[in-house]
């Protein structure tokens, strides 16, 4: 479990420190949170990956997070305004532990150091995923959208085959863009020497 919430006490099971947490453990495919900008809790992923998604008025689907080990999602993480069809869903197996928003972002009594890594490690993991996603969408083509999503993805891993965290059609989703020309895509990537893939395994070339 990631180390930060092992010093702060935020694991399976555990009740008190600084601030209480409830643990509850998901199955695969089932909705977490039904309405997050109602939430009043804060959820930290203790095991399993959370996908947060969208639905606008018209029924489209977009992946606006995608939560793994140590990510946290719900109060204080989410805007006040829009996006009211918004859900948490358990991706694959998970555990999640829930904390109160107010009780996390204020010093306890004793004003420990721990509790201030946590809140920094937290909110500072929550921009990033953020930013990263901006730029991604803020691309104008599929192609460069992919590449710049590999990049962030891969880091220093190319010439390492990878499994990718998202199913395609969930990938198309987050990228905010149609699968099958999403598809078309992947495969001039391929073809081109760019990449190698195989359903959600990718390689990316050197």
């Amino acid at each position: 479990m990631n180390e930060i919430l092992i010093k702060n006490n935020i694991a399976e099971d555990f009740t008190g420190g600084c601030f209480d947490t409830a643990v509850k453990y998901y199955s695969k495919g089932e909705i977490i949170l039904r309405h997050l900008r109602e939430e009043k809790e804060t959820g930290i992923v203790l095991a399993g990956t959370v996908l947060i998604i969208s639905i606008n008025s018209e029924g489209q689907k977009s992946i606006i997070d995608v939560c793994t080990e140590g990510d946290a999602f719900g109060d204080g993480l989410f805007p006040d305004g829009g996006l009211n069809a918004c859900y948490a869903l358990a991706k694959t197996k998970c555990t999640v532990a829930y904390a109160d928003y107010n009780k996390l972002i204020r010093r306890c009594e004793k004003s420990c150091e721990k509790h201030a890594e946590l809140i920094d490690y937290l909110l500072g993991t929550a921009v990033r995923r953020s930013m990263m996603h901006i730029d991604i969408l803020s691309r104008r083509s599929i192609r460069e959208k992919l590449l710049l999503f590999f990049e962030y993805f891969f880091g220093s891993s190319r010439g390492v085959e990878k499994q990718l965290p998202l199913s395609l059609s969930e990938l198309a989703d987050y990228l905010c863009c149609d699968r099958s020309a999403m598809m078309r895509e992947i495969k001039k990537l391929n073809d081109s020497g760019v990449l190698t893939s195989n359903g959600r395994k990718i390689t990316l070339r050197p």
